[in-house]
């Protein structure tokens, strides 16, 4: 086979080989030789400025995942424990100067490790130290560690999420972490009670630290807090300590760079607001003038990257004696809210002051005092500067005229093509997130309702035909488009045509939805329909301008109906919980390659036909698995009377079974694809071609899987001997 020596082309024609690769594929590149990776890093330096993070997610020194915001945060490298390379290709590479097996990434599975547990953390941290050498300082390194007993060690971490559950390791897992990765910009950390963290001075030098240690003591933390916020979930604080620390504040003894505390206890901590008052030197904003708002972005506990923007706002204050500035004060049985404006009373009030304080502030737009025509450079020039736009920026451009939307198509088509997704994600149609497989699972786009835009400047715009207001993006926030009753219905249909338009046919649109209501089953061309609660009744007609999906999973199925639409039955994967009396029409009728029913009803009558005509060429070509539960209880099949209908071939029971693999999408997670396994001794023949299937029958479920090779391949591949 010819081989192509990219480092004796031009520099410019290597770094348009570069752009157009994955980035795991250019850290591949990267370990060819010391020169090479200099020059990757000279020519890709404007890509790898908009690597904002790398994030690593890890639960166990054997298993951790690594991904990058420029895909939004999907994985696209991962270490493994050494079982999980099993029946997969592995490939013996050196990376990062160590030797390591490999398994290669596919469509649904990114770039795997293989590893033991002894060598996990070192593995991860010389992979973090490859990665600050390689793309330089300016990305921020996040970590998420949810494990029992493990927070892995590595050095200038600037985010975290940390999850501790044994109680007699959590101080020095923690204590060790922040000795490599001190003073960190970001902390979130969920934890059991039985280690004194109040007392981590390291922990305390938090930019921002956002903690939940159920009935901890939170005064030292307070007291020793040296960053700008500090919110503590379930911890406990006294009278005492609440006074200490405002008439602290006041008289300037401490907390001077702080802006925002939040203690809170959920059941209560019996603070008494009264005494509290009466020992600190409270005032109060004039109640007939407009309240002052406090904003803030605040992370959600639950939620890795999730930020939603909060508002505080009380008439109650206090005064800071050295510069008269103002602090705004709420004071509960639960706990206290504490926000510092950084300015007097009279600049407070003056105009209603609104303060924000964000991790990313809002970026105030002023009008451009010099225009640059794109379109009068040529056409190299425009494909340069379009192709170092983020993808919204692309569609926001691409609206501007006619002429440049179909520039954009042209010079575009090579990047659009690598989209192999767009995804429409919605619990309610006023909420509806989009994002796309180039940039991960983040959205790039949302459609929100007019609450959700306080304290957001709103921008007039026309895009995809339609006069809208827009909020720009953000760092923590996509774009976020107003919607409204009048416009709520046609909106996403409208975007949905455009991108249809713009990026062409061959990406794959999802759909990943509550409920198949307006607007949703009005968009054409879906490929992928995830639903989470019941049908509704105009599924048929969704199914007609959205027909031969890739993959259809369902709740539960209540009309005897589906399982005879044609378009349903032509589904490639159908996945479903619960069919109820409906899978006999649904097996009967199917015409896909894969079929899951977690709980249906089906007699031993239907089984037996769709094996036979399996077996006579009758029916069922494309099938390659399906696997049906039952009850045991109520529905139960009989196993020995359907396999006494069939003329069924046995393997020798001493031998190891063939393990039959295939790829299911995790129902409760909706970019989770699980490696699946299954075995059986018995198997039977079609007729026409001699082709295998292997079958198992259990009362409470029937699993086929056709193996694509005749009884001679079978048995010669996996060396095994006939019983019958």
């Amino acid at each position: 086979m010819k081989t192509m020596k990219l480092s004796s082309f031009p520099l410019r024609v290597q770094t348009e080989v570069f752009s157009s690769m994955e980035l795991i594929d250019i850290l591949f590149l990267s370990f060819c030789s010391k020169q090479f990776k200099q020059t990757i890093e000279s020519t890709m330096k404007s890509r790898f400025d908009k690597i904002i993070s790398i994030t690593y997610t890890s639960s166990r020194p054997e298993y951790a995942t690594i991904s990058s915001s420029n895909s939004d945060d999907k994985e696209f490298m991962k270490l493994v424990p050494r079982e999980e390379g099993r029946n997969r290709s592995i490939v013996q590479m050196n990376l990062y100067g160590v030797d390591v097996d490999c398994c290669m990434a596919t469509r649904n599975h990114p770039f795997f490790i293989l590893c033991n547990q002894q060598d996990g953390e070192q593995m991860l941290q010389t992979i973090h130290n490859y990665f600050r050498g390689f793309f330089g300082s300016s990305i921020e390194y996040h970590l998420k560690a949810d494990g029992r007993n493990y927070v892995p060690r590595l050095k200038k971490i600037k985010y975290s999420d940390i999850f501790i559950q044994n109680e007699g390791a959590a101080a020095e897992l923690l204590d060790e972490y922040l000795d490599v990765s001190p003073s960190q910009e970001y902390i979130q950390l969920y934890a059991f009670g039985g280690f004194e963290y109040e007392r981590n001075l390291k922990l305390a030098q938090t930019n921002v630290l956002d903690i939940s240690i159920p009935d901890s003591r939170a005064r030292e933390l307070v007291n020793n807090f040296k960053g700008k916020q500090l919110f503590i979930s379930d911890g406990i604080v006294t009278d005492d300590d609440v006074i200490e620390f405002l008439n602290s504040w006041k008289s300037s003894q401490t907390q001077q760079n702080l802006e925002f505390l939040s203690i809170h206890h959920w059941r209560g901590m019996n603070l008494n607001p009264e005494k509290i008052m009466r020992n600190i030197d409270l005032k109060q904003f004039d109640p007939k003038q407009k309240m002052p708002i406090y904003r803030y972005d605040k992370r959600s506990i639950f939620g890795q990257y999730f930020w939603k923007i909060q508002e505080f706002s009380s008439p109650k204050f206090i005064v800071r004696d050295a510069d008269q500035h103002v602090a705004s004060l709420e004071i509960t049985t639960r706990g206290i809210q504490f926000a510092s404006w950084k300015m007097t009373e009279e600049e407070v009030m003056r105009g209603r002051i609104q303060k924000t304080f964000q991790k990313t502030p809002f970026q105030e737009a002023s009008p451009p005092r010099n225009f640059i025509d794109i379109s009068k450079f040529s056409w190299l020039i425009q494909k340069e500067i379009l192709s170092s736009m983020e993808l919204v920026d692309l569609l926001m451009m691409a609206s501007c005229s006619q002429k440049f939307y179909q520039n954009m198509k042209s010079l575009m088509r090579n990047r659009f093509d690598k989209i192999f997704t767009i995804t429409y994600e919605s619990r309610v149609p006023s909420r509806i997130n989009i994002s796309s497989s180039s940039s991960g699972d983040n959205p790039f786009m949302s459609i929100r309702e007019i609450y959700e835009f306080r304290g957001r400047p709103l921008i007039p715009i026309n895009f995809t035909g339609m006069d809208l207001q827009v909020s720009m993006p953000t760092r923590n926030h996509p774009l976020m488009i107003l919607s409204d009753l009048e416009i709520q219905e046609t909106l996403l249909p409208s975007i949905h045509n455009y991108f249809l338009d713009l990026f062409g046919s061959s990406i794959k649109y999802q759909l990943n939805v509550y409920e198949l209501m307006p607007p949703f089953s009005k968009l054409k061309n879906i490929t992928s329909t995830h639903l989470s609660s019941y049908l509704l009744a105009d599924f048929d007609d969704f199914l007609k301008i959205s027909p031969n999906q890739d993959f259809i999973q369902l709740f539960e199925i209540q009309s005897p109906l589906l399982g005879r639409n044609v378009e349903f039955a032509r589904t490639k994967v159908l996945d479903i919980a619960k069919a109820n009396r409906f899978a006999e029409e649904i097996l009967s009728n199917f015409e896909g390659r894969q079929l899951f029913i977690n709980d249906g009803i089906i007699s031993d009558a239907v089984i037996i036909q769709f094996l036979n005509k399996w077996r006579l060429n009758e029916g069922y070509q494309n099938s390659e698995c399906f696997s049906i539960g039952v009850s045991s209880f109520t529905h139960p099949l009989s196993p020995n009377q359907i396999m006494s209908s069939l003329p069924i071939n046995r393997l020798d029971s001493s031998d190891q079974l063939p393990v039959y693999q295939f790829d299911k999408r995790d129902r409760n997670s909706k970019h989770t694809w699980g490696i699946h396994k299954f075995s059986s001794p018995n198997y039977i023949v079609r007729e026409t071609d001699q082709h295998v299937a292997s079958i198992m029958v259990t009362e409470d479920n029937i699993t086929f899987a056709a193996w694509n090779m005749t009884e001679k391949e079978f048995l010669e591949k996996n060396t095994f001997k006939r019983s019958y």
